[in-house]
């Protein structure tokens, strides 16, 4: 497999669990931080694919990292929406200051991307062949759930 077609898959993957996590919150009706969301959904995990401790230490990795780039994607959320009220406001939409919110929040991303990625890598890797077909057979119907829904 291409070194760029592993990097997609890793992507999609953690944008995938990532998804998962928050998406869980959104729709519970706990009132749940990212924290224990996402300590939630390392549990099922856990669960579902049988891991074995190390494994377990390496999802418990991806999630710290997932919980800290939402974090700080979310940190800065309420300026953001104070500074698009604003613009919205304006009789012409100021698109250099709307183009530099858009930079910030990816660059947030852009800049946690290669430790959200490795630890992805290290998390996927130490599965093995059932467990890589667990978790894409979830991610199919999950993913076929979602379009049923729209």
């Amino acid at each position: 497999m291409k070194k760029s077609t592993k990097i997609i898959i890793a992507a999609l993957t953690a944008l995938g669990l990532s998804g998962g996590v928050f998406a869980y919150g959104k729709h519970s009706s706990w009132k749940m931080n990212p924290e224990d969301k996402a300590e939630f959904m390392v549990e099922m995990a856990t669960k579902k694919l049988d891991l074995n401790e190390s494994q377990r230490q390496n999802l418990d990795q991806l999630a710290a990292d997932m919980v800290g780039l939402m974090q700080e994607v979310r940190a800065s959320r309420e300026s953001h929406m104070q500074d698009i009220q604003q613009m919205l406001a304006e009789p012409v939409l100021d698109q250099t200051k709307a183009l530099q919110l858009i930079q910030q929040k990816t660059q947030a991303v852009n800049d946690r991307a290669p430790t959200v990625i490795a630890s992805l890598a290290l998390f996927l890797d130490s599965l093995n062949t059932e467990q890589k077909a667990e978790l894409q057979s979830y991610m199919n119907d999950h993913r076929k759930h979602r379009h049923h829904e729209h």
